[in-house]
């Protein structure tokens, strides 16, 4: 799968031009904590990035501070009272749980995408 993200050490960043400012600039995905970077260049701005990860893993080991990682395996779905009581009551029916409705759905879904997958895009990583 192609995407337009920068990926170094576990760790996701965007790409996004600056026209105001004339140069790329990006923050670091999946994590709450605001890490961002920019270049002037496509080959600077992966090397920005790497080094904005560098400098958060050190920042943190010099305060003992955890780092977060992204994807730890648990998120939050909001749907709606009708939608989560069917889901409830089929998971129910079934003898299974909400978490293996919602893993299915999620495995079908991306292998649908790899069967049918959109127009390719430019790729950073």
């Amino acid at each position: 799968m192609k995407s337009n993200l920068l990926t170094y050490k576990g760790y996701h960043g965007s790409v996004e031009p600056s026209l105001r400012e004339k140069h790329l600039k990006g923050r670091v995905l999946f994590i709450h904590e605001d890490v961002c970077y920019q270049s002037q260049t496509l080959d600077g701005i992966r090397k920005a990035f790497e080094n904005a990860i560098d400098d958060y893993l050190a920042r943190c080991l010099a305060t003992n501070k955890v780092p977060e990682r992204p994807f730890r395996g648990q998120f939050n779905v909001r749907v709606t009272p009708d939608l989560h009581k069917s889901a409830a009551l089929r998971a129910e029916q079934e003898r299974t749980s909400l978490n293996s409705i919602v893993v299915n759905a999620l495995r079908a879904y991306l292998s649908e995408a790899t069967v049918n997958p959109q127009t390719p895009s430019a790729s950073f990583t």
